[in-house]
């Protein structure tokens, strides 16, 4: 099932979030994001929208990680 527009932006950013879930193998399947990352995605789309990795590697190096 392709992905919906809404699930191809990034929830913290706003920008493309480049997922490729359901399509193929994707990155997002890959990578460990860190909590406070997490917490900072709107409720509503936790667990259904993929954070970008621009804001991945952004929010993980202002904490140090």
């Amino acid at each position: 099932m392709p992905l919906t527009k809404e699930e191809k932006i990034c929830p913290i950013c706003g920008g493309p979030n480049n997922c490729q879930h359901g399509e193929a193998s994707c990155w997002c399947q890959e990578v460990v994001i860190p909590k406070h990352i997490i917490e900072m995605v709107p409720e509503d789309k936790r667990g259904k929208v993929c954070i970008c990795i621009s804001c991945i590697e952004k929010y993980a190096k202002e904490r140090g990680m």
